[in-house]
């Protein structure tokens, strides 16, 4: 994965400019970190100073403050006591507690979701799905990710459980970062299981079938572990032998 430096932030920020309202430059400074964060441009752990950000996008720190306080409460950053504010670090000792975090929330929503939805839930359902899959043919991996989430967020939504559905919104957006690093390796087709599930998703929960609404949704968690755990257990070196034997220099050549 093609990480970038974390100073070219300071070069590629949008211009929020004078001109634009509060509520535009906040929105634009949100956005713009959290896609950082997302694609870990920002690493975990690192810094985020008012000052510094303020003038990275040409604005007052109100709207970055206002910013930094939304991405809190996505769980993407953390605000120390002494006033500093850093990138929600990674803690790999409770990855295990977050993915049965998820699918228990995943199940719980999206079974209630089959038995509570109305019409304007399944209208909302249908127009994520359709954003995701638009989102995954042009295969921008970050905006498919935010759409699948949001597809995911519907279906919460239609479960008519406030509880649930903002303890399963935390999760998925502290999730953002794991999911890119396995699909920015592994890539998004319109044909794979997880993907096809959507729709199955959508069908269970149009005829009110929660059982196997709440299947699909174990299915669909299941899968989020195993991308995860082969992205983890990824080496480039499989594919290099090395051969000591010539003159006594080593070789790589790739496997065939």
């Amino acid at each position: 994965m093609n990480v970038k430096p974390t100073d070219s932030t300071l070069r590629s920020a949008p211009f929020t400019g004078s001109g634009r309202s509060k509520g535009e430059r906040q929105k634009i400074v949100y956005q713009s970190l959290r896609k950082e964060i997302q694609t870990l441009t920002l690493r975990p752990g690192e810094t985020l100073d008012e000052t510094k950000l303020a003038r990275k996008f040409n604005t007052s720190r109100s709207p970055v403050r206002e910013a930094l306080i939304k991405l809190a409460a996505d769980g993407l950053v953390v605000a120390l006591p002494n006033r500093s504010t850093l990138v929600a670090p990674f803690d790999l000792l409770l990855i295990p507690k977050y993915l049965d975090s998820l699918s228990l929330l995943q199940r719980s929503t999206h079974y209630l979701a089959a038995l509570h939805r109305q019409e304007k839930h399944l209208a909302v359902i249908r127009d994520m799905q359709s954003l995701f899959l638009t989102k995954i043919e042009q295969q921008d991996a970050t905006a498919a990710i935010e759409a699948n989430l949001e597809f995911h967020l519907a279906i919460s939504e239609a479960s008519c459980n406030p509880y649930l559905t903002n303890a399963y919104r935390r999760l998925l957006n502290e999730g953002i970062r794991m999911q890119h690093m396995h699909i920015e390796y592994l890539g998004w087709t319109p044909d794979e299981p997880g993907v096809r599930e959507h729709q199955r998703l959508i069908d269970a929960i149009t005829v009110k079938d929660a059982e196997a609404a709440e299947h699909l949704a174990r299915s669909h968690a299941e899968q989020f572990d195993h991308k995860f755990i082969r992205f983890l257990s990824h080496r480039l070196s499989q594919h290099i032998q090395i051969n000591a034997t010539l003159a006594g220099e080593i070789v790589s050549t790739p496997s065939i």
